[in-house]
C-alpha cells in the first residue's frame, strides 16, 4: 500500500508513505543469512535503506570492515548477536541498537544456539548492493568469494577489510 504525492522538483524527497508486510521486500540470500530490503533506494532517492536481516545460529557473519560512504545502524529484535565496534566487542540482546558510523572498524556475527533477527539501517542507502552481488556470486559460483574477491567486491561499495582482533566472548 502506498500513500503518494506528486512532488515539485526531479530531486527532491519525493512525499510519500507506504506499508510493506512482514514477508514483503527485496529478498536477498545468503548461506545462512537472509535478508529483506524494506524500504529501498528508490523509495527515498538514495537517502536510506533499511532491512531486516535474519541469520541461523554459530554464523560468521560480516567481518570486520570500514565504510567510506555509509553509516549502519543496527536493531536487534530477536536472539543476541556479536558486534565488533572499534576495538570493542559487545553482545546485543532484543531490545539493543548498535551505530557505527562511516570511518569506523565493525562487524558482527551470531556464534550463539538461537537464530537472530535484526533491522539494519542505512544512511545514505546503496551499500545492500553489496550483498545483491555477493548472493549472485554464491548462486553462479556455489561458494562464498575468496579474501580476495571479498577485498574487490566490497572496494566497489567504498568498503575495505579491517584487521581482525580476538574475541573473548
Amino acid at each position: 500500500m502506498t500513500f503518494d504525492k506528486p512532488v515539485p522538483g526531479p530531486h527532491q524527497q519525493p512525499v510519500q508513505g507506504f506499508v510493506r508486510g512482514r514477508d514483503d521486500g527485496q529478498r536477498i540470500d545468503l548461506p545462512n543469512w537472509s535478508m529483506l530490503v524494506k524500504v529501498t533506494t528508490g523509495d527515498t532517492l538514495g537517502r536510506l535503506t533499511v532491512l531486516e536481516g535474519r541469520m541461523t545460529p554459530h554464523l560468521t557473519g560480516a567481518p570486520a570492515h570500514v565504510h567510506e560512504g555509509h553509516d549502519e545502524t543496527f536493531i536487534v529484535l530477536e536472539g543476541r548477536m556479536r558486534f565488533r565496534v572499534g576495538d570493542h566487542f559487545r553482545t546485543a540482546v532484543p531490545g539493543e541498537t548498535v551505530f557505527a558510523s562511516r570511518h569506523l572498524v565493525h562487524g558482527f556475527s551470531n556464534p550463539f544456539d538461537d537464530p537472530a533477527r535484526y533491522l539494519a539501517i542505512l544512511t545514505p542507502s546503496g551499500y545492500e548492493e553489496y550483498f545483491v552481488k555477493l548472493a549472485q556470486y554464491i548462486a553462479r559460483t556455489g561458494a562464498m568469494p575468496a579474501h580476495d574477491q571479498t577485498r574487490a567486491l566490497m572496494a566497489q561499495h567504498d568498503t575495505v577489510l579491517a584487521p581482525s582482533i580476538p574475541d573473548i566472548v
